[in-house]
């Protein structure tokens, strides 16, 4: 970006004043994208149309015909949204590389509101990984450390807004997808309640644990972005009660509990981060154990592979070879699960969602690292902490799948960074529908909390 001009709001600030134009802050991210090619970050990307809307911006502030605030700023777009102008293929060799006819819901609020579709990013293949390794167009690389995983499976985003080549991204989160890249790569990422962000238009891989949502590089940018993501939308009926997104302010210091137990380990780094990162925010957090977690990881699971193996059957059937082998075996391994076993999954569901609404004490927000880890190297297939071995996947997806299983809106915020250079998130999970008091916190905890500089 231009200096001085990294995140969104800077864009967003210096576009009102007149300081910089549309064109400008595009030609740099173009520039910044062509430099860093190298992460592959993005999977299309054309200079002739982001440039055309630019120039279509311009001439509405020349004509005082401004939008809205992110009118002519550059946002980046996850490769399973629909766009008019770039083609829409889940990373995934089962879909053309051509246009779609029409844009995602929340694309074309972002471009009714007059913001820059900057082409589409890398990400795990269908969504069905948290790792970013597993796409058409090859991995995506972390911008800290090129011989380190971005997570996935937005991890393109994560790339692209971490490089400073955007200040802000959509991505999508059924696991983690959002929190994951955002915590691997120093940014913030946001995961909508569930129904409260309209799905349509956005290639699934589990209806009932799917979030779109945003990633930026603050706090500030996030709430730029969250009138256009949150809300009704006819073309999904689960947001049919969707309240618009209205900033409130916090009413009094937040009560965090600090989940653990067994299920829950984390590296003692990560661990130690967090604990001085809390300490820094002034608030203390109630460490509660949360039981029978490995019975609910489950459950998600089961629910995710049922789900994402009853959408992907007919192709799976007609043209196996159209996906990549991983993720083949992970639909074949779906399609053997029974029915017993996901209704079962869903009585545990509903279980889950007591437990952390009703039964735990009194809280405002859950906190968690994002990660038990930081960011795996490229070909690392296990991970170790807390006495645990586990693989890279699923140490990704470690803490975050307790926010999709109960729909709870949740953030990751960058708080440290490690003795080699890698940043380390803090996940907050609100309670359900309070996204707006969620995001209220996360500002409280980010501008009382002294940061170690990213």
């Amino acid at each position: 970006m231009i200096p001085g001009y990294e995140s969104l709001s800077d864009q967003v600030a210096a576009l009102a004043q007149g300081a910089v134009r549309s064109a400008s802050l595009v030609e740099r991210a173009l520039e910044r994208a062509d430099q860093q090619a190298d992460l592959n970050a993005f999977v299309a990307l054309d200079r002739a149309t982001v440039l055309a809307q630019a120039e279509a911006a311009t001439q509405r502030r020349l004509r005082g015909d401004v939008l809205s605030p992110i009118d002519g700023v550059p946002i980046a777009i996850k490769d399973n949204y629909l766009t008019l102008d770039f083609p829409t293929t889940a990373c995934s060799k089962a879909l053309p590389l051509e246009p779609s006819r029409a844009d995602a819901t929340i694309v074309a609020n972002l471009r009714r509101a007059g913001a820059i579709i900057f082409g589409k990013t890398n990400m795990h293949e269908w969504a069905y990984g948290a790792t970013n390794t597993t796409s058409r167009f090859g991995p995506t690389r972390n911008p800290h450390d090129k011989n380190r995983i971005t997570g996935g499976s937005s991890g393109g985003s994560g790339a692209a807004v971490s490089a400073g080549i955007v200040g802000a991204a959509l991505g999508s989160d059924t696991g983690g997808s959002i929190r994951i890249p955002s915590a691997a790569c120093g940014i913030y990422g946001f995961k909508p309640s569930y129904g409260r962000a309209s799905r349509h238009g956005v290639l699934p891989l589990s209806w009932s644990l799917d979030a779109p949502g945003p990633m930026a590089r603050t706090l500030a940018d996030i709430k730029l972005l969250l009138p256009y993501i949150l809300g009704v939308d006819p073309n999904d009926l689960t947001t049919a009660n969707a309240r618009p997104f209205k900033p409130t302010s916090l009413a009094h210091t937040p009560k965090l509990l600090n989940l653990t137990g067994p299920g829950l380990e984390r590296s003692d780094e990560v661990a130690d981060a967090i604990a001085v990162a809390l300490d820094r925010s002034g608030i203390e957090a109630q460490s509660v154990s949360l039981p029978s977690v490995d019975s609910y990881f489950a459950a998600w699971e089961t629910i995710l592979h049922c789900e994402a193996s009853s959408y992907h059957a007919a192709l799976l059937a007609k043209a196996p070879d159209a996906f990549s082998a991983v993720t083949r075996a992970h639909l074949e391994a779906g399609n053997k699960l029974l029915a017993t076993e996901l209704l079962i999954a869903q009585r545990l569901r509903g279980r889950f969602v007591q437990a952390l609404v009703e039964d735990l004490p009194e809280w405002d927000a859950l906190v968690l690292p994002t990660l038990p880890v930081v960011a795996p190297r490229h070909g690392e297939a296990w991970q170790h902490f807390g006495g645990r071995r586990v693989t890279t996947q699923d140490s990704m997806t470690w803490f975050c799948w307790i926010g999709n299983l109960a729909g709870l809106p949740s953030i990751s915020i960058p708080v440290a960074v490690s003795d080699t250079g890698l940043p380390i998130g803090l996940m907050l999970m609100g309670r359900p529908g309070q996204d707006e008091a969620l995001l209220a916190m996360a500002e409280w905890i980010d501008a009382h909390m002294a940061k170690e500089p990213a």
